[in-house]
């Protein structure tokens, strides 16, 4: 597999949501940016201005799926000798994204339209293949996002984590990145059944 899938999965839902967008109301430049609203130093990203910021805001393991994967191999082993291939566990993780509206002044209510429209679109494509976003990873089989409530105290809480104050916002869950390296650990070799047939 390869080790930027997440980066491939958040480039392209932005470019087919921007595209969405753009589509409903051409401005000559991208309505959403996938990047930071702050640098480390808490001074304003001016290249988020008058977009939808798109950001990661936690990363979390996914735990209705089991993870019990001790061997792999692509066959079973035929043979006195043969071995199995052991690889760690596959890890399932979902990545919460923020939309933040951020424009302000006299532009405040495009935000808004803008957030809305983007809303709809996620209501009306709620999940994501090769088939839809031909320009998934190869190792992604499918992503979904599901609409996150955050209460005002956890939006006040993300918002103070961002270093930003608050901006119109939607909050989702995308389901699910798959972690599945084929590094070999080690190798565990099969159990022969003891011939318990009488001696002649």
């Amino acid at each position: 597999m390869t080790t930027d899938i997440l980066r491939n999965a958040l480039e392209t839902i932005c470019g087919l949501a921007n595209g969405y967008l753009e589509n409903l109301d051409r401005r000559g430049d991208s309505w959403i940016s996938l990047t930071s609203l702050v640098d480390h130093a808490g001074a304003l990203n001016p290249a988020a201005r008058d977009k939808i910021v798109m950001c990661v805001y936690n990363i979390t393991r996914e735990s209705s799926i089991s993870t019990w994967q001790t061997t792999m191999s692509a066959k079973p082993p035929s043979a006195p000798g043969d071995s199995f291939a052991v690889v760690g566990p596959p890890l399932y993780l979902d990545v919460h994204v923020m939309f933040m509206a951020n424009f302000m002044e006299k532009n405040y209510s495009d935000g808004l339209a803008a957030l809305s429209r983007l809303i709809g679109y996620f209501q009306q494509t709620p999940w994501f293949n090769r088939d839809n976003a031909p320009a998934l990873d190869p190792d992604i089989d499918k992503l979904t996002l599901e609409f996150e409530n955050l209460t005002p105290v956890d939006v006040n809480y993300v918002m103070g984590m961002l270093g930003t104050r608050y901006f119109p916002s939607a909050f989702y869950k995308m389901r699910m990145l798959s972690y599945n390296a084929p590094a070999m650990l080690g190798r565990a070799y099969a159990v022969s059944a003891p011939d318990l047939r009488p001696a002649s």
